[in-house]
């Protein structure tokens, strides 16, 4: 990694992450016994973070130590959390970090490095935890250079390629293990429909930086550009940044779905889900919803990996949510054992026990992917876990970059130039402007970005 990219990790300006905190009483034990300790958890009120919250007292059987929570939107829980440890309050614990924050929260102070306590464990709550077990390329999506671990994977996803294997079968088609971009647009135009209501391919088309940019840049790598070189120089002007441009265009207008622009993330999963696509380009937590109870494809799904473009191999990504240690926790001990519990083995039995085994965290752990129960419900996990190897967050494009992570790079200025950037991109797909014009745009957004951000002039 290069030292630009070091210094990229110590900005501790703008988080685009959710978060979540888990506040202590005074008087910590070392020991990390209960001795009537609780701990507060300040957390997003997502499906597994609800879960979390419904089985926390499985663990105060286990340790004595009660757990309240307080469930925020987002939004609200991200800005209590930062605004907090900022400053070094102290008022939380415990941190959940995305991928694009794990490593500056830590290189800001904000977190302490977690390898030192793991080493702390003794032989018997090592072995119990096996934290070789974690996946590789989504420990070091959590990770610093400087610092390792800054947080441990709750749950982790990648993108993958999902299929209607009937309506391959049907028209006599076959999906390789590893589709290019080019052979995912013959088959979406072969497969498109319009007549019937069936598109050749669902892929997001709406503004946003975490919704058509989360997916565009991937196209954008497999065609080999890069958001910036290695001294911020903004890459929205070069040859393989306007063919990917060109050839997501075309991809959405000859196979995609009828006004593209309008269709995120949840429109083109109820696109896929309801029958009415042949392909899906998207996260690999999708799947789950495709192999569920409500899905009207579900037993009718095929998967295969990120597609390849002529820039590079393919392009899968590493997001998710990990759970920090705040440098300012007054009860670290206590906070940790919460984290390597709700991080366990036993912890993803647990869910699986109580919920199912497709609604375990997944992502994180190479034992979840090769636990036969959930092999029974996730035909696809194998395929998962080979993308989750052998992603590379810190080297996410052909050349060096300034900036580490895959779809969405993990610099600050990311949220605002990615959303300006996402609504030229939208536009261009939707109208007839030229791509000359639409890139001049986003070179100048991305410029402008990195000069206010001091890192070019």
């Amino acid at each position: 990694m290069s030292q630009k990219r070091l210094r990229r990790l110590a900005v501790p300006a703008a988080v685009v992450t959710l978060a979540v905190a888990l506040a202590g009483c005074q008087g910590a034990d070392p020991s990390g016994g209960g001795d009537g300790k609780k701990i507060v958890i300040a957390s997003v009120n997502n499906g597994p973070m609800m879960t979390m919250q419904e089985l926390a007292p499985e663990f105060t059987k286990e340790t004595g130590i009660e757990v309240e929570f307080v469930m925020l939107t987002e939004n609200d829980i991200r800005s209590k959390i930062q605004q907090d440890v900022a400053v070094n309050g102290g008022q939380f614990d415990v941190v959940t970090l995305g991928t694009s924050d794990a490593g500056t929260y830590l290189d800001s102070g904000w977190t302490v490095p977690l390898d030192p306590m793991f080493d702390k464990m003794d032989a018997d709550e090592k072995a119990a935890y096996d934290e070789d077990d974690l996946i590789a390329g989504t420990v070091s999506a959590f990770s610093s250079e400087k610092q390792g671990m800054a947080a441990i994977p709750l749950y982790g996803e990648s993108t993958m390629t999902m299929y209607r294997k009937d309506l391959f079968d049907a028209a006599g088609l076959t999906m390789p293990a590893q589709p290019t971009w080019d052979e995912i647009y013959d088959f979406a135009t072969q497969l498109n429909d319009p007549a019937s209501g069936q598109v050749g391919i669902a892929i997001r088309g709406k503004a946003g930086y975490g919704e058509n940019m989360y997916i565009h840049n991937t196209i954008q790598y497999a065609y080999g550009a890069q958001i910036a070189d290695d001294d911020w120089n903004a890459g929205y002007d070069s040859p393989e940044m306007a063919e990917a441009w060109e050839f997501y265009r075309k991809l959405q207008k000859d196979a995609g779905a009828p006004e593209a622009s309008s269709n995120g993330y949840t429109e083109t999963l109820n696109l896929m889900s309801s029958g009415k696509a042949a392909i899906y380009y998207d996260a690999t937590v999708s799947a789950d919803v495709f192999e569920g109870a409500d899905s009207a494809v579900a037993g009718k799904m095929g998967y295969a990996l990120s597609p390849a473009g002529p820039g590079k191999g393919n392009t899968q990504t590493v997001g998710g949510w990990g759970i920090g240690l705040t440098s300012s926790s007054k009860n670290q001990d206590a906070a940790f054992q919460f984290m390597t519990w709700v991080t366990s083995k036993d912890y993803v039995k647990l869910v699986a026990e109580k919920k199912g085994w497709l609604n375990v965290l997944t992502g994180a752990r190479a034992s979840t992917y090769q636990a036969p129960e959930y092999q029974a419900v996730a035909p696809y996990a194998s395929l998962v876990l080979e993308s989750l190897e052998n992603v590379d967050f810190t080297h996410p494009a052909v050349g060096d970059t300034p900036y580490v992570g895959n779809s969405l790079p993990s610099i600050p200025e990311w949220s605002g130039m990615g959303e300006k950037i996402g609504q030229i991109l939208a536009e261009y797909i939707s109208g007839s402007g030229s791509t000359d014009d639409a890139l001049a745009n986003a070179q100048k957004v991305a410029t402008d970005a990195f000069v206010d951000g001091g890192r070019t002039k």
